[in-house]
């Protein structure tokens, strides 16, 4: 096998590895889908994007199948091609579903050099005995037309952590419960009666004073348009890069 290997290892049904080989260093990022309650944070947070014929949907190195292009009836899946093994989408799992190992340690390395911030989160248990954490402060609002309490019952079930309910014809959040992910919203397209939006208004009491590379990240992750456009080539786009050089990493173009 040469060296640098990347590979997909399914180690059970519920857990896939990414893997990145080196000759003396393995990174593995670890997705566990029974702990994926399909956010959509990793997909919005992957440093990596490029665009495709200029096409408004840009596609990131993780996300849904649908949104990545890719057949699988995972919830979430990696295109090990396009991956940086950066982190990014671990430093903000709500799910604590995806875990880096660099040679079988799990690390951070963005947030070890301060790159990205440590955050303050409100963690609770689901149902299910999972765990999950809410990282982002703000409000969601819902509007709905909608009669039928069959449909407005289906929507609610839409949410994975539990924070929507139907009571009187109407669709309520639970603040306390709502982690104000993407799920909902990317959801009520398919709803002809009912929109949402959420307004992700600020990071709960960021640590520390990380720099330029957090500032994308971050807008991002509040709806705000990045700084950073996407590029129609294969190689990863300029924040991608940051995130490499940051990571010890040689770009796509030093390599050249």
């Amino acid at each position: 096998m040469s060296l640098p290997a990347k590979k997909t290892i399914e180690v059970d049904e519920n857990v896939t590895h990414y893997v990145y080989k080196m000759l003396n260093h393995e990174m593995i990022l670890e997705y566990d889908e029974s702990k994926c309650v399909e956010c959509g944070f990793c997909h919005r947070v992957c440093p990596v994007t490029v665009s495709i014929y200029d096409e408004p949907i840009k596609k990131t190195a993780i996300g849904t199948p649908e949104e990545m292009r890719m057949e699988s009836d995972k919830k979430i899946v990696v295109d090990t091609e396009k991956c940086i093994w950066c982190g990014c989408c671990t430093w903000i799992c709500p799910g604590y579903t995806l875990k880096l190992y660099i040679n079988d340690e799990k690390r951070l390395p963005l947030v070890e050099n301060e790159s990205l911030p440590e955050f303050h989160e409100e963690v609770r248990e689901l149902e299910n005995g999972n765990k999950v954490r809410k990282v982002v402060d703000g409000s969601i609002k819902i509007s709905s037309e909608e009669k039928d309490k069959k449909i407005l019952e289906q929507f609610a079930d839409e949410c994975s952590v539990g924070a929507l309910s139907v009571e009187n014809g109407e669709i309520k959040a639970d603040r306390k419960k709502c982690i104000l992910c993407f799920k909902c919203s990317k959801a009520a397209e398919n709803y002809k009666n009912i929109s949402v939006k959420v307004f992700r208004d600020r990071f709960m009491d960021v640590k520390g004073e990380p720099g330029s590379v957090w500032n994308a990240i971050m807008q991002r992750v509040l709806g705000k348009v990045g700084k950073v456009k996407g590029i129609t080539s294969k190689r990863q786009n300029k924040l991608a890069d940051a995130m490499m050089r940051l990571l010890g990493k040689e770009t796509a173009e030093e390599q050249e």
